[in-house]
C-alpha cells in the first residue's frame, strides 16, 4: 500500500505545477493587479483561523496547478495535536480538492468546501509508544480551471478552536450568472460587424474574483486587423486588458478605469499571441471576445444599419455619457465640460466636423455616442488640415487633445460606425500648470495609477532623437508595486517602455504606436530589481518618464534610480547629463531603498 501510495503521489507531483515551457514562471503572476490579490484574501482566511484559536504554522506554501493536475506534499503531523490545512486559488481556478492521507495510504480526512477553496482538519493518534509525529501527505488537485494556489498549516489541541462554518464567506469568487456579460459582448460585436469584422471562435467567460487573469491563446493571421474587448458583469467595476506576443512581449494594453476594455492589432505576418483580462476591483463574471477583418484598404464591406429593432440596445443621452466620461478628469482639477453639441445625429460612415477653441492652455476635446453600439472616432487638425491627434479606438466614446500659447481654431472630425445614434462634443480645458502637450499625455497616462493609490517617487526628462534610449535601474521592494509612466512632447510621435528583470528577461513592455506609454511590475516575497528602458521610435523630442509607487502596507520603501557615470557634452548641463545612459547600468548602479 505504501508503494502504492509513494508511485500515485509521484504521479501527480510530477504532472502538476509547472506550466509549460512556452508560459514562463516569471510571466504568469497569478494576480498582476497592484497588489497580489490572492495573498490579501488568504490572509483573510488566516486572520480569521487566529481569531477562532488556532495557531498559524511558520511556512506557507504557494504552488501552480494545472486543470486535472495536482501536487502532494508529504508531512509529519504531530501526535495528540490537531492540524488543520486551509487552501485558497487563484487564477481561473473554480474547483480545489483537498485529500490528506495517512502512511498507509488511507484516506485522513476530505475536503468539503466548494469553489476553489479548499479546508481540511486531523487530530493525529499515536500508533506506537513514544511516537510523537505522524506521516500523512496533502494531496490539492485542481478539478476546474488552473492557477496559484496557497496553503496555510494550523495547529489547536483537541476539542479547541471555534469550528470553521462561515470561513469562506465573502472569500470564495460569487457564482453568477453569464447573461449580463454575453448582452454586452453582444452589444459589441452588432457595432463591429458594421465594420466587417467577424467573430474569431467563441467567447470566454468566466466568473473571476477580484485580481485574478483570464487568459486565451489566439492565432492571429497577417493582413488582417483583430479587435479584442473585454467586458464584465455586476460586481466588477474595473477591468484591463493586455496583449502579448509569442515571446510574452505586452504589445497593447487597455488600463482604463472601467469595465470596457478594448484592444486593436493588425498583425504583419502569422503568430501566436495571448489575451489577459485582469479583474481589477471587484469580482464576478467576465467575458472577452475577438473579432478579425481584412485591412481597411483590402476590405470593400460598407457598414450597414442595424437589422431589426430587437438589435437596438437602450439609447441614452449623450451629454449625460459625457459628463460621466469626465468626471475623473474634473475631479483631477480639469474643468467643467464645454459643450460643442449634445446631440448631433449620425449614421454609419458619416464624418461630421466641427471648429472649437483651444487656449491659451491646453484642453481635451472629448466625445460621446449616445448608444453603445455606435463606435466613434475623433481626428483634430489645424485649419491647414495637418493632423494634430487622432483616437479611433473601437469605443461609444473619444478623446483628442491639444494646447495652444493664444486662443486658436482648431477643426475635429467626428467619424461614425455600426448604428445610427446621436453624439456629444465638449472642450475640457486643462488645470493650471499643465501647459504643454507632454504634460496633458503624461497626466492621462498616469493618471490611473495614481486613482489606485500609486505615489510619485521619481521623475526624469530627457532630449532623445530617433531610437534614442533612457536607461534606469529600478529597485521594488517585497510585496509592493512600481509603475512607469512616459509621454513625449509635440515632436514626439512614438515612445515604448521596457522592464527586464535581472537575468535580462523581459517582464513588462508597452509598444504602442502612441507618443505616451506605461508600464508595471510587483514584487512578490522578496525584492526584484529591474532595468527601465524608454525607447524613442518615431520623432524628436523631450521624453519625461515618472516613477510611481504601491506598497501594501505603505512602507516607506520606494523604487530608486541609477545615474549615468557619463560626464556632460559640450553644451549641456551636468543634470542633463546624468539622465541619459549610453550603455545598460550595471548592476552595481542599483541604489537600495
Amino acid at each position: 500500500m505504501r508503494v502504492a501510495l509513494a508511485l500515485a503521489l509521484i504521479a501527480v507531483t510530477c504532472a502538476g505545477p509547472e506550466a509549460p515551457p512556452s508560459r514562463p514562471a516569471a510571466r504568469l503572476p497569478d494576480a498582476p493587479g497592484p497588489l497580489d490579490a490572492l495573498n490579501r484574501r488568504h490572509g483573510r482566511l488566516r486572520q480569521r483561523m487566529r481569531n477562532r484559536g488556532y495557531v498559524d504554522q511558520t511556512g506557507l506554501s504557494r504552488t501552480f496547478i494545472l486543470e486535472d493536475r495536482g501536487v502532494a506534499w508529504p508531512l509529519d503531523l504531530s501526535v495528540g495535536k490537531c492540524s488543520t490545512f486551509v487552501a485558497l486559488g487563484g487564477g481561473s481556478l473554480r474547483q480545489l480538492e483537498l485529500t490528506l492521507y495517512d502512511g498507509e495510504g488511507d484516506e485522513a480526512a476530505t475536503d468539503s468546501v466548494e469553489q476553489e477553496g479548499g479546508l481540511v482538519h486531523v487530530c493525529p493518534q499515536a500508533e506506537a509508544r513514544r511516537a510523537v509525529t505522524r506521516p500523512y501527505y496533502l494531496q490539492l488537485r485542481a478539478l476546474e480551471g488552473e492557477g496559484a494556489v496557497m496553503v496555510a498549516h494550523f495547529r489547536s489541541e483537541p476539542g479547541e478552536g471555534e469550528g470553521f462554518d462561515g470561513l469562506f464567506e465573502g472569500v470564495l469568487a460569487p457564482r453568477v450568472p453569464f447573461r449580463d456579460v454575453e448582452e454586452l459582448l453582444a452589444r459589441s460585436r452588432t457595432a463591429l460587424r458594421a465594420r466587417g469584422f467577424t467573430p474569431v471562435g467563441e467567447p470566454v467567460l468566466q466568473r473571476v474574483s477580484e485580481g485574478a487573469v483570464v487568459r486565451t491563446p489566439l492565432s492571429l493571421e497577417a493582413g488582417r486587423c483583430y479587435v479584442a474587448i473585454g467586458r464584465s458583469g455586476e460586481g466588477l467595476g474595473d477591468i484591463d486588458l493586455s496583449l502579448f506576443d509569442s515571446s510574452g512581449v505586452e504589445i497593447a494594453r487597455d488600463l482604463a478605469a472601467d469595465a470596457e476594455p478594448s484592444l486593436e492589432h493588425c498583425p504583419d505576418q502569422d503568430a501566436r499571441y495571448r489575451v489577459e483580462l485582469h479583474a481589477f476591483q471587484g469580482a464576478g463574471a467576465v467575458g472577452i471576445m475577438v473579432l478579425g477583418a481584412p485591412r481597411p484598404e483590402e476590405s470593400a464591406v460598407e457598414p450597414p444599419g442595424p437589422s431589426t429593432a430587437e438589435d437596438l440596445p437602450a439609447v441614452g443621452d449623450p451629454s449625460v455619457t459625457l459628463g460621466v466620461l469626465a468626471a475623473p478628469l474634473v475631479g483631477r482639477g480639469f474643468s467643467a465640460p464645454v459643450f460643442i453639441s449634445r446631440d448631433a445625429a449620425i449614421v454609419p460612415g458619416e464624418v461630421r466636423t466641427h471648429d472649437v477653441v483651444v487656449g491659451p492652455g491646453c484642453a481635451i476635446i472629448a466625445g460621446a455616442a449616445s448608444d453603445p453600439g455606435v463606435d466613434l472616432d475623433l481626428y483634430l487638425a489645424e485649419p491647414n488640415r495637418r493632423e494634430i491627434d487622432r483616437d479611433t479606438a473601437v469605443q461609444s466614446t473619444a478623446r483628442v487633445r491639444a494646447c495652444r500659447a493664444q486662443a486658436d481654431v482648431l477643426r475635429v472630425a467626428v467619424k461614425g460606425y455600426g448604428r445610427d445614434g446621436t453624439y456629444a462634443l465638449a472642450v475640457i480645458r486643462a488645470p493650471a500648470g499643465i501647459d504643454t502637450l507632454q504634460q496633458v499625455r503624461l497626466e492621462e497616462t498616469s493618471a490611473p495609477y495614481r486613482t489606485r493609490d500609486y505615489t510619485e517617487r521619481a521623475r526624469w526628462r530627457a532630449p532623445l532623437e530617433r531610437s534614442g534610449r533612457l536607461r534606469r535601474v529600478l529597485t521594488v521592494p517585497a510585496r509592493s508595486c512600481v509603475a512607469v509612466a512616459a509621454a513625449g512632447d509635440e515632436g514626439v510621435e512614438d515612445v515604448d517602455l521596457f522592464l527586464r528583470d535581472a537575468a535580462d528577461e523581459l517582464v513588462a513592455s508597452e509598444t504602442g504606436p502612441a507618443p505616451h506609454a506605461a508600464v508595471s511590475r510587483c514584487a512578490d516575497e522578496a525584492p526584484e530589481t529591474l532595468a527601465l528602458e524608454a525607447v524613442m521610435y518615431r520623432g524628436r523630442g523631450t521624453v519625461e518618464v515618472v516613477v510611481l509607487a504601491l506598497s501594501p502596507e505603505g512602507g516607506a520603501e520606494v523604487p530608486t534610480e541609477s545615474r549615468s557615470r557619463r560626464s556632460p557634452t559640450e553644451g549641456e548641463d551636468e543634470d542633463a547629463a546624468a539622465e541619459i545612459e549610453d550603455e545598460p547600468p550595471a548592476p552595481d548602479d542599483t541604489a537600495e531603498p
